[in-house]
């Protein structure tokens, strides 16, 4: 006789880890068992838990992938410790898409943060626009169970807690896709709108609203930037000549002023790494309509937009060769005086974040140009 209930597909739920943290705290294992088997137990939901990017079948495009799991409502879980984001390049990304993707369907609730390690740090004052996501979900601090290891009640009451938040976390989201379904709206199944106008209206006006925050964005780099080269030839100027103890004390001064130029860039970095996220999301939703309503004119405004977009990438371009010059020329002095490397590193991060924003925006770049490609070889497509 079959097993009917048994047959039914899991809920797939994706854990989003450093492999720096699990190879000394060893929970990723027990913790994908005890979700699986408390969601069951619990609550009659089977659950299926991936530790593995390969596994779960992210592919080359991945973030096209993540619509589809948000339209299956699928569990994001990230495990977070500050290893999380500023060891894992990876891990952020994945983080940024998820989220930027999950908010413009109204579905953040498939988001469950689990804090394993760096609780106090999770803020919404943080410079870090990532940690600032991370703190407005409902996440759950889970490092008393992680210290005291799989198996013990401590373990036991709080993988109770979290597959509860799981389970509760599907069963809204599957109520908002099903009104979402009802009222035929985001292309949630891959269906397009019968007719062009507001939908196409709406991701533009979005578009724009994200051009101008990433123009502000990149204005302020550049600004914050142009000030840290300044005090960079000042002390270079001024250190030339002088006695070591002299250099030590100059070097602290510039520490003073240079910090608060390198936790703007970190705070803008950061935001500008999630602006992208949107960006991406928007654009390839906005892309999505443009393909199936094409026409000769809304084909000659995407590539006006896309010129635009070009324009943009390569002065982020400069704009990161700018910031890789700084560091490299500053790296010798950060090496031998503490409170120099302690004021620089907010700048470390904020480039980090730049650059997994660009490589968004470069991917962007590739799929947009092979869409308009394609479109300008149909028949009667805009020349």
């Amino acid at each position: 006789m079959t097993d009917f209930m048994s047959d039914q597909p899991a809920v797939q739920c994706f854990l989003s880890f450093t492999h720096e943290d699990d190879s000394f705290l060893n929970f990723v294992t027990p913790l994908k068992n005890s979700l699986e088997k408390f969601c069951a137990s619990a609550h009659g939901r089977k659950v299926e838990v991936f530790v593995d990017r390969e596994s779960i079948g992210w592919g080359e495009d991945w973030r096209t992938k993540i619509q589809d799991g948000l339209n299956a409502a699928m569990v994001f879980v990230p495990v977070i410790s500050m290893n999380y984001f500023y060891e894992s390049s990876a891990c952020r990304e994945e983080l940024t898409a998820f989220y930027a993707k999950a908010n413009e369907l109204g579905l953040t609730q498939l988001i469950l943060p689990l804090i394993v390690l760096g609780h106090e740090l999770i803020t919404g004052q943080s410079d870090d626009a990532n940690i600032r996501i991370i703190e407005k979900l409902q996440y759950v601090d889970i490092k008393d169970a992680v210290l005291a290891g799989a198996g013990t009640a401590e373990w036991r009451r709080t993988m109770d807690v979290v597959a509860d938040k799981l389970i509760r976390a599907i069963r809204s989201a599957e109520a908002t896709l099903e009104k979402l379904k009802k009222c035929d709206r985001l292309l949630l199944a891959g269906v397009p709108p019968e007719r062009d106008g507001p939908r196409l209206q709406e991701y533009k006006e979005n578009l724009t609203k994200i051009g101008v925050l990433l123009e502000r964005q990149f204005d302020a780099i550049s600004h914050s930037l142009d000030e840290l080269g300044e005090e960079m030839r000042q002390l270079t100027g001024d250190v030339a000549g002088l006695r070591p103890e002299a250099i030590k004390a100059r070097v602290v001064r510039a520490a003073d002023a240079i910090k608060p130029m390198a936790v703007n860039i970190q705070q803008v970095g950061t935001a500008f790494e999630t602006t992208v996220a949107e960006t991406d999301s928007t654009i390839r939703s906005y892309m999505r309509l443009m393909d199936s309503h094409m026409t000769s004119e809304l084909l000659d405004r995407a590539r006006r937009e896309y010129d635009e977009f070009v324009e943009m990438l390569t002065g982020l371009m400069a704009l990161e060769a700018r910031i890789t010059e700084f560091l490299t020329q500053i790296r010798p002095l950060e090496a031998i005086n503490a409170p120099l490397r302690a004021a620089i590193r907010p700048l470390r991060v904020g480039a980090q974040s730049m650059q997994l924003g660009m490589r968004t925006m470069r991917e962007l770049s590739r799929i947009i140009s092979s869409l308009l490609s394609g479109c300008g070889s149909r028949p009667g497509a805009a020349r």
